[in-house]
């Protein structure tokens, strides 16, 4: 276990770069959203101790399990143990949903390439959390398949199953797509198109497909899904315009703390809620969930030392994953990289993560309460040793528990 650098160690750190080569930190820094944490920012390499907020009595949160990471190049034969346990834990102590994405040819996430069959294996193991979908990346599928495959969920989990659509950002996970590459320059648009057909196959609406032989015939999926409708959410990262989409054809947001300041996911929040009032739907009604990285136990200290390694490591892998994408962090030498994951690490542990005990991470649940984020999707295999998160699990239902409190608000 590494011990926490201190804020001189940060300090000397940044004062050692370049003017170039902190000009090229910084500018990293900004495209990824992060920036220094108070005390770094700080003249004096300190800043005034801020009381940590807690719970308004009228502050209500629901809290899912969402999993991403996992390297599925190992031979280990428990892969996803602890997948299942963690959503057996889910299903017994009230949580809303428990989350798996589509990932593919990197071993970041690797454990992941098709939800639906991870969902299928939950649906028989749990009785009543939601088995969503973190996304599906619809460009990537024929809707046809993406409607079959869900509506079998659906059955065997007596009607829980959601997804989250995603439109893809890597070029080479298009090589899947039906259409083939040429697809990627269009695919939020496709992503859209996708979405409101697999709801007519769901609704029982036939759909025209081609035949080999260049003929049409209409197809109907089965089986028949038990849901009226298939609970959508739109993964939306940092365009305000697919906050808006989402918004006017009514579906849900899937986003993350991950490349936003909370002032900016407020305003898209907003953006969304006008859109879903424009497009006829219900502004209220929506279902915004936010990505956090969460670790919870019995003293900050204790869980900072746990978390700062795999932490720093999953940052590390996720920024390298976006270099020659979206820029910044392939840039840096080792040095600048080092210290914008020093810089990125306090940030998240300080206040964009549930990162901590109960008490302090009260204080992040009630700003985005305040941003008007309805649902913490709580991202817990970033990681730590397997019975190190079952251990925090039990601490996370405490502060899941204390936003059901009847003295909120209740649910329409």
């Amino acid at each position: 276990m590494s011990e926490r650098p201190s804020v001189a160690d940060l300090n000397r750190r940044l004062a050692a770069l370049s003017p170039e080569r902190r000009a090229a930190l910084e500018q990293a820094m900004r495209a990824r959203a992060v920036s220094l944490p108070p005390e770094l920012a700080a003249p004096t390499g300190r800043a005034a101790a801020q009381p940590g907020r807690r719970r308004r009595p009228t502050s209500r949160m629901a809290f899912s399990l969402f999993f991403f990471s996992g390297d599925g190049s190992t031979q280990d034969g428990e892969k996803y143990r602890l997948l299942l346990d963690c959503a057996r834990f889910a299903d017994d102590r009230g949580f809303a949903a428990v989350w798996v994405p589509e990932r593919h040819f990197v071993d970041f996430g690797g454990l992941y390439p098709n939800p639906s069959l991870l969902a299928a294996a939950l649906a028989v193991t749990t009785r009543r959390v939601q088995l969503r979908a973190g996304s599906v990346v619809l460009p990537l599928h024929h809707p046809v398949r993406v409607a079959e495959e869900w509506a079998v969920v659906d059955n065997l989990s007596g009607g829980r199953a959601a997804i989250s659509a995603a439109s893809g950002w890597h070029p080479d996970d298009f090589v899947l797509a039906p259409g083939g590459p040429d697809g990627f320059p269009r695919r939020k648009d496709a992503m859209f198109e996708a979405i409101e057909t697999v709801q007519r196959l769901w609704a029982g609406e036939t759909i025209d497909v081609t035949r080999p032989d260049g003929s049409v015939r209409a197809v109907r999926t089965l089986p028949r899904p038990l849901q009226p409708r298939l609970p959508v959410w739109v993964s939306a990262a940092g365009s305000v315009e697919t906050f808006e989409r989402a918004g006017a054809i009514g579906a849900n947001i899937l986003t993350g703390v991950i490349g936003h300041r909370l002032v900016e996911l407020g305003e898209k929040i907003t953006a969304y809620r006008a859109a879903r009032a424009a497009g006829g739907h219900d502004p209220a009604a929506g279902t915004v969930t936010t990505m956090v990285h969460t670790f919870l136990g019995t003293s900050d200290e204790k869980v900072r030392g746990l978390v700062r390694e795999p932490l720093i490591d999953y940052l590390g892998t996720f920024l390298r994953q976006h270099q020659g994408i979206e820029g910044g962090f392939g840039a840096l030498d080792d040095d600048a990289r080092a210290a914008m994951l020093d810089a990125t690490f306090e940030r998240y542990f300080q206040s964009l993560a549930l990162l901590g005990t109960p008490d302090k991470c009260e204080a992040l649940v009630e700003d985005l309460v305040d941003v008007g984020v309805d649902e913490i999707a709580c991202l817990v295999d970033f990681g730590l040793p397997p019975d190190t998160v079952r251990d925090g699990l039990h601490h996370l239902a405490d502060l899941r528990n204390r936003y059901q409190s009847s003295e909120g608000p209740t649910d329409d």
